[in-house]
């Protein structure tokens, strides 16, 4: 009888060397399917992903494994390798099977290829679709190409579970779709895989979706779209039960007010009655007392009233978890008439790129999106408009420009936030500093950390505060790959943040998803012959 699962956990305890509990008497199973891992960075989801691969142990509890487990981490690769074979994992099977081929196999080379008869096809034909070939120097691979290798190496291995660790960082478009392709495939031949990842194209595609949340998992029954319904209909439910409880805090105060205005009323018809006279002395000498005492009663329960409701609020506001305090930038004098011009490029030619001249204009604030394949230019166009590269010819003039690129280098990671902000936003005391850092979502405690401590989409909001408060006031941002390294609740306070930006915006970027929230007004699109420029 065949086993309902491909791997378990049962009871899992997982903490990082500091002790810090990541999960707690984990249960879970993985059976023939994608499961989407998401969560916050730091939140223990890689961790997660290696003791189900075996690559570390829990402190409690033991992982059931009926299939191999093959791990693809963030960082891929031996740092010296003679071949692309040996970069997947693959030069020992492949050397086998082309031992055989030659009629010269091994003893154990049998044992090496196992089931794999087709491994060369496979290894060859993934390596055409990925855009890698054999002769190229593993030394001269970019990351992104030692990722493709990796989980190359991973599809044309012998497991019958893949962990893939962002397996999306650093990838293009077309990178991306051979990527979802196999793991499309993976699937359908009956395998399993967990896809730990803030992608939320690559997402869109898992059976189901476990987030990590207070030491253990919250599991939704389908892949991103769901999530993002089911979180939206949690936050309504949420915003609804604040509102109530504002509502009846209101409606209880105002009744109180009414009751203790009564009370007053009552006491002074009584103070009256008593100064006329006409009951027996003893009633009229009882009269008070009777009243401070009611009057005490009345006051301990609105008070008691009063604090429960009060606590009411404040559950309810907790509940929102922050949700409500979107990242945004400060009110700043930005506005840029719709005739002004805010980028033009005059028969530019970059130093790296397509080589057809580009003579293309956008005015007023716009939204513009560079999109290409790694290594076809286009963080090269992007540092030419900023002015950190010289064209071949032709030339550039645009709004005052500020680059931000995807390692955040206007940072100095032993600086605090507050402090950098401080050394170039001179015109403003450290109270607004403090403000405005607040208005972006940063905690008070965290603005005065080292920035390298900081999370990425921490360090991404605080660097765009140094880069829109310096002086002169930049109006154009450029951006360099802004959500690589950004978990989910990064990218959704960057793009939060960005649709309060009142300048001009150049944005490269092979999220689709992200680009999409910018409300973009063009597009340039490279082609090997030219930049395609199109108005959104």
């Amino acid at each position: 009888m065949a086993h309902p699962h491909l791997l378990a956990l049962h009871g899992l305890d997982i903490a990082l060397p500091d002790g810090r509990i990541l999960f707690h008497d984990l249960h879970e199973s993985f059976h023939a399917e994608l499961v989407a891992l998401i969560g916050a960075n730091g939140s223990g989801k890689s961790s997660l992903g290696r003791v189900i691969a075996g690559l570390a142990q829990p402190l409690r509890g033991r992982v059931e494994r009926l299939v191999a487990v093959r791990h693809v981490a963030q960082q891929t690769g031996p740092l010296q390798a003679s071949t692309l074979a040996e970069l997947a994992g693959l030069a020992a099977p492949l050397d086998a099977q082309r031992r055989l081929a030659a009629g010269d196999a091994r003893i154990d080379d049998f044992g090496l290829i196992g089931e794999r008869w087709d491994l060369e096809a496979r290894w060859q034909t993934m390596l055409g679709q990925a855009g890698l070939s054999e002769e190229m120097a593993p030394a001269a691979l970019s990351g992104g190409q030692r990722t493709l290798l990796a989980l190359i190496g991973a599809f044309c291995s012998e497991a019958g579970l893949l962990v893939l660790d962002e397996p999306g960082n650093h990838l293009d478009r077309e990178r991306r779709r051979f990527l979802l392709d196999q793991m499309q495939a993976w699937r359908a031949a009956g395998r399993g895989l967990l896809l730990v990842s803030h992608d939320r194209e690559l997402l869109a595609h898992a059976d189901r979706t476990l987030e990590v949340h207070a030491c253990g998992l919250r599991r939704y029954g389908g892949g991103w779209a769901l999530v993002e319904e089911q979180r939206g209909a949690e936050q309504a439910a949420r915003e609804t039960r604040l509102e109530r409880a504002r509502t009846e805090r209101r409606q209880a105060d105002n009744a109180m007010r009414i009751e203790a205005e009564r009370a007053v009323r009552k006491s002074a018809r009584g103070a009256r009655a008593k100064a006329a006279g006409g009951q027996p002395k003893i009633v009229l000498n009882a009269l008070p007392q009777r009243a401070q005492q009611t009057d005490g009663a009345r006051a301990e329960r609105h008070a008691r009233r009063r604090q429960d409701l009060r606590q009411e609020v404040a559950d309810a506001f907790g509940a929102l978890d922050g949700a409500l305090a979107r990242p945004s930038f400060p009110r700043l004098d930005l506005r840029i008439p719709d005739g002004q011009a805010a980028l033009v490029l005059e028969e530019l030619v970059a130093a790296w790129g397509p080589r057809r001249p580009l003579d293309w204009a956008v005015q007023g604030a716009a939204r513009v999106a560079i999109r290409g394949p790694n290594g076809c230019g286009k963080s090269t166009l992007l540092r030419t408009i900023a002015g950190g590269i010289a064209p071949l010819s032709g030339r550039c003039r645009s709004l005052a420009p500020v680059l931000l690129d995807q390692h955040l280098a206007m940072l100095d990671p032993a600086l605090s936030l507050l402090d950098q902000l401080r050394g170039v936003a001179t015109q403003y005391d450290e109270g607004r500093l403090r403000q405005y850092l607040a208005l972006a979502g940063l905690e008070p405690d965290r603005v005065l950390r080292p920035s390298g401590s900081l999370s990425g989409g921490e360090g991404m909001r605080g660097a765009l505060l140094c880069a829109v408060l310096r002086e002169p006031a930049p109006r154009l941002l450029l951006l360099d790959e802004p959500t690589n390294h950004l978990d989910l609740p990064g990218i959704e306070a960057l793009e939060a943040m960005l649709a309060s930006w009142a300048g001009a915006l150049v944005v490269v970027s092979h999220d689709e998803r992200f680009l999409d929230a910018l409300g973009l007004t063009h597009r340039l699109d490279w082609t090997p012959d030219k930049w395609l420029t199109t108005t959104v």
